[in-house]
């Protein structure tokens, strides 16, 4: 059951979409939302903000005051944005934790050390709502990575746009792996709300729906999930367009996925499915290493 989801706010406009899929699932089992923001001192600020390294003498105090009041500005968007969020969304602020019978929320600010502090918020959360990182807020580059590497939780990466609803289609993307099975168990609170699950095999060689695939929609049938198969052809080098694409064929309002099928250096992992589907798939895509 998911009753306890971490939401970071960036104070960007990321937030929107953000807040907006977190909301989604929130609804889909009555959970409360911990928004979350990281205050970034100008010193671990300054490693993302480019400008500063070209910086000497008399310019580099001057691009540091810049810095201080750029993460400042941040912090309180991302406290008005989750103050306008409640208000539009009627979302109760509550910080002490009861049995409710509608979605409620919190604000927590602390500062830096953001990588540390993330990790730990997500290891205490059932559930950790993620944007795209297509913006500069001074945060770690390999942000989303790291937390999915290692909070041992599912992610829910935010698409470009707010969607309505995680719970009409679901399409989970399915290999005979670990990190596959991990996914789909942690997303059983949505997949037993969905209107529609599809099960969806890449077939590398050829057309056809592996027995393997019918034996895990009836396993899921003994939860109620109304399930169905679906099997396409494709090849290793095409994975990511075909999972995509199919997923937003039969018009997903939600992926799941397992992420990193596979140990290599973070370059080699990070070029590949999951690396793209962070980038580019048009629906919030559910993951978990």
């Amino acid at each position: 059951m998911i009753k306890s989801i971490l939401v970071p706010a960036s104070g960007t406009s990321t937030d929107e979409p953000v807040f907006a899929t977190a909301l989604a699932a929130a609804r889909a089992s009555t959970a409360h939302l911990d928004f979350y923001h990281v205050r970034l001192s100008s010193g671990q600020a300054a490693p993302r903000a480019a400008h500063v390294d070209f910086c000497v003498g008399a310019a580099l105090p001057i691009a540091l005051q810049m810095l201080r009041e750029q993460t400042s500005t941040l912090s309180e968007a991302a406290a008005a944005h989750f103050r306008a969020f409640c208000d539009r969304h009627a979302v109760t602020v509550r910080e002490t934790p009861e049995r409710a019978l509608a979605v409620s929320a919190s604000f927590l600010e602390e500062q830096d050390y953001a990588l540390d502090r993330l990790l730990l918020h997500a290891r205490h959360s059932d559930l950790v709502i993620l944007g795209r990182s297509s913006h500069i807020d001074y945060l770690p580059s390999f942000l989303i990575e790291d937390i999915l590497m290692g909070c041992g939780r599912p992610i829910l990466i935010a698409p470009d746009h707010s969607p309505e609803s995680l719970t009409g289609t679901v399409v989970v993307g399915w290999k005979e792996t670990a990190y596959c099975a991990r996914a789909l168990s942690a997303a059983y609170p949505l997949l037993e709300q969905a209107r529609k699950v599809i099960l969806l095999n890449i077939v590398e060689g050829g057309p056809g729906i592996p027995e393997s695939l019918d034996h895990l929609a009836q396993r899921l049938k003994w939860h109620g999930i109304p399930v169905e198969t679906h099997s396409i052809a494709g090849a290793s080098h095409t994975l990511t367009f075909e999972v995509a694409r199919a997923a937003a064929e039969l018009h997903a309002d939600l992926l799941v996925v397992g992420a990193f099928s596979h140990w290599r250096l973070r370059e080699q992992i990070f070029g590949g499915v999951t690396r793209s589907l962070l980038d580019h798939a048009s629906m919030p895509v559910l993951m978990m290493h």
